[in-house]
């Protein structure tokens, strides 16, 4: 697929997204008549939009209602499709740069669960709704991009996307960096989530060690 019919395909999914609602979660639409609507499943991909990318990441869900509804909105946040300041996106940027010698913007950049929840970012979503969510637009978003590596963000993530593609176990975090799996061409491979508290959980150095072994294991472009 050339660029121009990925970039067809994906504007499909976005367009598929809006105009789909699931029960008990907002639409990014919904907030201050459609401020931080965007033509991409997620808006994260504001940021990192290489549809040709080697390396995808997929980060579990773009943001809560609390935030979105907050007056102000975020001028930044509806342009660019994410806060720097938040550790999510500053531990990611490291991590990129320093292991595959990337940048966010050469990679594409996505979310596994296109709706917005309710209270805040550290609530827990329904993994099934999640699974949901990456049948219906990750696993499209991964067959267009067809990037060498899927870098799922926290074993959610890698859970859902694991059920998705019909695949059984229950990992726990360890094992499932451990084992990565190939799906149509694409190794998922799980990664702590980047934000305080994953990286915590983890442990910084133990991070630092997970990315250098990946990026060891696979060529990059």
């Amino acid at each position: 697929m050339d660029t121009e019919a990925k970039k067809a395909a994906l504007l499909d999914l976005a367009k598929r997204r809006q105009s789909t609602r699931l029960d008990g979660y907002a639409s990014i639409g919904d907030f201050h008549d459609g401020f931080y609507e965007c033509d991409h499943v997620s808006p994260w991909t504001k940021s990192g939009c290489n549809v040709n990318a080697d390396a995808m990441v997929v980060g579990q869900d773009w943001s809560d209602d609390k935030v979105l509804a907050a007056d102000p909105p975020k001028q930044f946040v509806a342009e660019n499709g994410f806060d720097p300041s938040f550790p999510t996106n500053r531990n990611l940027d490291k991590l990129l740069l320093k292991h595959f010698s990337l940048t966010r913007e050469e990679c594409y950049l996505t979310n596994l669960f296109v709706f917005i929840k309710s209270g805040n970012a550290s609530n827990a979503l329904s993994l099934p709704d999640m699974e949901w969510s990456a049948r219906e637009f990750t696993l499209p978003e991964i067959r267009v991009v067809s990037p060498r590596i899927v870098l799922a963000l926290g074993l959610r993530t890698y859970l859902a996307l694991m059920r998705a593609t019909d695949r059984k176990g229950s990992p726990k975090i360890s094992e499932a960096i451990d084992n990565p799996f190939d799906h149509d061409g694409t190794r998922i491979q799980c990664v702590a989530h980047t934000g305080g508290r994953g990286m915590s959980n983890r442990g910084r150095a133990q991070v630092e060690k997970d990315w250098e072994q990946i990026a060891q294991s696979i060529e990059i472009r």
